[in-house]
């Protein structure tokens, strides 16, 4: 072996080149974060609790859907038995004390000369 050879590093001996550092956003938190784990899916979450705090958000919202959803299909069995017209109605009253539940948009100084 003569000795540019051996100054001449190997493909096993060169060091490997670093991958880049990816940061990511946590989905609950918005915090960014490095994963810990350069294997499988990248993760969607900084830590356990904010995984485990999207996870009861997800589920909450579904519950409240089917809750919604039973409710609109009581009242379109209601309304279906009324007939057309007082269903229509009936539904009209819904949609206001609806509307009237949810109370006044937010009051705006000097509102009054807004309006015509």
């Amino acid at each position: 072996m003569t000795e540019e050879a051996a100054l001449d590093p190997q493909p096993a001996d060169r060091p490997k080149p670093k991958r880049a550092v990816r940061l990511r956003v946590c989905d609950w938190c918005s915090t960014p974060f490095v994963p810990e784990n350069k294997r499988g899916p990248a993760p969607k979450y900084c830590k356990q609790g904010c995984r485990q705090r999207a996870h009861e958000a997800r589920k909450r919202r579904d519950e409240i859907d089917a809750i919604n959803d039973r409710h609109e299909q009581q009242l379109n069995r209601i309304f279906g038995a009324l007939g057309k017209n007082t269903a229509s109605k009936a539904r009209k009253a819904a949609d206001e004390a609806e509307a009237e539940q949810a109370g006044p948009g937010p009051v705006i100084e000097g509102q009054e000369e807004l309006t015509w």
